[in-house]
């Protein structure tokens, strides 16, 4: 038996680390379609191309706002911005598609709205510290341990095979 916890990290506060980039934020929609054969998950990564999210914190704020309302709420919430970014190619960063996110999750928009601009962001700062006092710098990251102290960490795409196999190490 194993809990897991959820944290967000953030790679990108803003477009100003692409600003000497020729391409700017198309760049990062060029690397999906790797991704997507990779993991075997389809992904349209054009929304960099004509709508790209200013920043990757809005949707992981969001991300924690949603959570407060349970962790099934903060889940359904992730699946469906994900779905929007991915196949319905909608900007995840921009606070009215973050809303109607929360409304197709079933989350309590007041609450949302409080949580997001409150302690959804208190709890996103203490992930985005929490990642730079492990020197996570790949997403995902797994870090693991048991109550036997046993200790892992998986960075980037790991196959299940792998993670599963990791899990079983350490247990």
């Amino acid at each position: 038996m194993f809990d897991i916890e959820y944290r967000m990290g953030g790679l990108m506060p803003d477009w100003s680390m692409f600003s000497g980039h020729p391409d700017g934020p198309a760049v990062v929609g060029k690397h999906w379609p790797e991704a997507s054969e990779r993991i075997g998950f389809r992904i349209d990564g054009s929304v960099w191309e004509t709508d790209p999210p200013a920043s990757s914190y809005p949707p992981s704020i969001a991300f924690k706002a949603a959570s407060l309302q349970g962790e099934a709420k903060g889940l359904e919430f992730y699946f469906i911005m994900r779905e929007l970014l991915f196949h319905k190619r909608v900007n995840i960063a921009k606070r009215e598609n973050l809303l109607r996110a929360a409304e197709e999750s079933g989350l309590n928009i007041q609450v949302f709205l409080r949580d997001l601009d409150g302690q959804g962001r208190e709890l996103f700062e203490a992930d985005l510290k929490f990642a730079a006092d492990l020197n996570v710098d790949l997403f995902p990251t797994y870090i693991m341990s048991s109550l036997s102290g046993k200790r892992a960490r998986l960075a980037g795409f790991i196959s299940y095979d792998k993670l599963s196999a990791t899990i079983d190490e350490i247990l």
